[in-house]
């Protein structure tokens, strides 16, 4: 069977620019965002847009006894990850395909402690310029999903997630080392995301200004020394290519980090530098830059 009901937990950025592009392809049926009450009250009360085009979302309260979906999505930030995966809740059964598009390295093992693991396709996102101003999104780039399987995936549902991202013209790739991707995804991350944080900057600073590409790349250096302590299987190029990658995207656009601080929201540092100062402490690795970073960013958090 193909995947027909989708479920998306999470209505950010890349909630509205997936959801956006999929109900060109899909009945308007089929795709609904879960949200408590409360965000759901909110949401009613707003118009959503993508790229200029108003959107018209189907929201449902996770009291909701309903068919559980085909395929579940999480894009929340790591902060509401423990909410998201309990208003999930009737939207899933032992049939139901989970992908998380949290940053990190470690959301799919969170879920995996409530939600059967088989299920849990290993993913992460790439290569998108989303920026987010009340609830509209505005994008030039969509990017890919990349994913796979850690062997505990049945060939079916990858080949169900593959004929359903055909379906919906959502570029993927299909990773035989998801966790080398994952983990690739993590280190421009805590690179990019935080360095711009913190110098409130846009990618344009980074394509142009050698003193913050400085500053990432030695951010991304520790977490890349921790990613070989752990035999992950990254290499220099790989290093080199997320800041190929950085210099692709819009200069005018923002990561999600540099809008957290302008919203004044708490950021997900803890999910970057938090991570990489506790896996240096565990393997012995100093990572001063990292620390310097999350407690910067710490303090900026703690105007809002």
């Amino acid at each position: 069977m193909e995947i027909k009901k989708i479920s998306i937990v999470g209505c950010g950025a890349l909630g509205i620019m997936f959801a956006s592009h999929m109900l060109k392809k899909l009945p308007h049926s089929q795709l609904q965002f879960i949200a408590d009450r409360e965000r759901i009250t909110r949401y009613q009360n707003a118009e959503f847009y993508a790229n200029g085009v108003r959107q018209a979302f189907n929201f449902v309260g996770p009291d909701v006894i309903t068919q559980p979906s085909d395929l579940v999505i999480f894009a929340v930030k790591y902060n509401n990850l423990h909410d998201a995966i309990r208003i999930a809740k009737n939207h899933i059964d032992e049939n139901t395909i989970i992908l998380s598009f949290l940053n990190g390295i470690s959301s799919e093992g969170i879920i995996g402690n409530t939600y059967n693991p088989e299920k849990i396709i290993y993913s992460m996102v790439a290569g998108m310029d989303a920026t987010k101003a009340g609830y509209s999104v505005s994008f030039t780039k969509m990017g890919y999903v990349a994913f796979g399987s850690l062997g505990n995936n049945s060939l079916e549902d990858i080949n169900k997630l593959s004929e359903f991202l055909d379906r919906v013209q959502i570029k993927y790739e299909i990773h035989e080392d998801i966790m080398k991707a994952i983990w690739w995804k993590f280190i421009l991350n805590v690179g990019i995301n935080q360095t711009s944080a913190l110098l409130k900057s846009t990618y344009g600073m980074f394509q142009t200004s050698g003193y913050a590409e400085n500053i990432m790349r030695m951010a991304m250096q520790e977490a890349y020394e921790i990613s070989q302590r752990v035999s992950i299987g990254l290499n220099k190029e790989d290093l080199d290519n997320c800041v190929k990658i950085m210099k692709t995207l819009s200069p005018d656009g923002k990561t999600s980090m540099h809008q957290d601080i302008e919203a004044g929201r708490p950021t997900e540092v803890d999910m970057f530098a938090g991570s990489v100062i506790e896996l240096g402490e565990k393997y012995n690795i100093p990572v001063p830059i990292n620390t310097f970073l999350f407690n910067a960013i710490k303090a900026l958090e703690s105007r809002f």
